[in-house]
């Protein structure tokens, strides 16, 4: 007999791969991978199971944190780690944020070697402020001058850039700017256009 943990096992790896993946899914790949005809209710304890074991996993995974950042540190002193986490209540555990990784090596060879420009492409609000502030502290961009900043067109960005970086200048991503108004259909040619005036130097 077939039990849960048997069809767990077989389809863990399926299971953790593709985690929306259908009860009638597995239910159809018992029977053509293990030839065995299975409940829907047994497929859905076999991927209870796998389930649980990936959240353990990842509870694990979020303990050695700290140990990871620990290492880095240690390892390659001058480099900035920085872990935030958050709280649903002042009581509950912590869970897991943001994580900002900036090697010394990448920072000496960035003020050495590279153009003073810099691409962004974050998901918040909050999350511009807090890498921004961090970034700057890093390079030492200080008010902004001299430097430039290329970032998709959301909303806010530019307000986190001006709070932060008060004198940098602020580019939208041309590839970003021709994708919103490519939903005009204006037509093959005025691509061409757009991308002859965008590499225009002048």
């Amino acid at each position: 007999m077939v039990t849960a943990a048997m069809i767990a096992q077989h389809f863990e790896a399926t299971i953790k791969d593709h985690p929306k993946m259908k009860l009638r899914e597995i239910q159809r790949r018992c029977a053509s991978e293990m030839h065995v005809n299975v409940t829907i209710d047994c497929c859905y304890r076999a991927k209870k199971i796998v389930k649980e074991k990936m959240a353990g996993n990842h509870k694990e995974e979020f303990d050695l944190l700290w140990d990871y950042a620990h290492e880095l540190r240690s390892k390659m002193p001058g480099s900035t780690i920085k872990i935030t986490v958050q709280r649903v209540t002042a009581d509950s555990l912590p869970h897991f944020k943001r994580f900002y990784v900036y090697f010394d090596a990448l920072k000496r060879g960035w003020k050495a070697e590279c153009r003073p420009l810099i691409g962004l492409d974050v998901e918040c609000t909050d999350s511009w402020a807090w890498f921004l502030s961090l970034l700057s502290t890093d390079l030492g961009l200080e008010d902004g001058y001299g430097y430039t900043i290329i970032s998709d067109q959301q909303k806010g960005l530019d307000i986190a850039i001006s709070d932060i970086l008060l004198r940098v200048e602020h580019r939208n991503c041309a590839r970003h700017v021709f994708a919103n108004w490519s939903g005009r259909k204006l037509g093959k040619s005025f691509e061409c256009d757009f991308w002859q005036i965008a590499k225009c130097t002048t």
